[in-house]
């Protein structure tokens, strides 16, 4: 979801997707746009993953605090890289920071030890292997604590390793094999981007808002205007 508009959450929502991303990385979006798109999944009762700019704390702690189920966190190239987002998403000392009035927790303080136990254990974090040096060190990011899911960014990837989807598929595929094999055998829920050849995930992106409606746009104008004309 990259759109400033929640209204593409409520609608991919509506439609059954499973999870939404709110794009904080590339989309143009605030704090309280990514609130909205938050809300938007929660009311169609879809789950809402946010995807945060860096991989810092403090950005992680604030989209968590805004009510999103989990964040995607972009180059993690390192296990202390990942334990350190991680962290950063369970109340814990030297973990996220308690504070009770905020949405995640009702803006009250009662029953503060359920909530506190709900979150540690259900927010989700997903580190995102999109360098070199992230697939280098996929097995180390994968064992530490807390990453029960990652994903696959071969756009990030191809251009790390000096080529482009296209012209690096060949070697990417070989990458993905390796990190598949290794998901599989840590017992890793790994993802990637749906429809592009890459087998066997256990979730996968299909598309992003704003895609949809240039494409859908487009193809609706090509066909208005190879209608034939109509003579008055």
């Amino acid at each position: 979801m990259t759109s400033a508009d929640s209204s593409t959450t409520a609608i991919f929502g509506e439609i059954g997707h499973d999870f939404v991303i709110i794009d904080g990385e590339h989309g143009a979006l605030g704090v309280r746009d990514i609130l909205q798109h938050i809300r938007a999944a929660q009311a169609t009762g879809t789950a809402a993953i946010v995807r945060v700019l860096k991989g810092d704390p403090t950005q992680i702690q604030q989209v968590i605090d805004l009510g999103a189920d989990g964040v995607l966190v972009p180059k993690v190239e390192t296990a202390e890289q990942a334990a350190a987002c991680y962290a950063a998403t369970q109340y814990r000392s030297g973990g996220r920071g308690f504070c009770p009035m905020v949405p995640a927790a009702g803006w009250s303080g009662e029953n503060w030890t359920e909530h506190a136990s709900r979150s540690n254990r259900e927010i989700i974090f997903i580190p995102l292997i999109e360098t070199v040096a992230g697939v280098d060190n996929f097995e180390a990011i994968a064992g530490v604590e807390g990453v029960e899911f990652a994903f696959f960014g071969l756009g990030d990837l191809a251009q790390d390793m000096g080529t482009d989807m296209y012209a690096g598929r060949d070697k990417l595929m070989e990458i993905w094999e390796d990190c598949r094999s290794t998901a599989a055998r840590l017992g890793l829920r790994l993802g990637a981007p749906g429809g592009v050849g890459f087998e066997g995930t256990a979730f996968v992106t299909i598309g992003g808002d704003l895609n949809y409606v240039r494409a859908t746009g487009a193809e609706r104008l090509a066909q208005f205007r190879s209608a034939a004309p109509v003579s008055l």
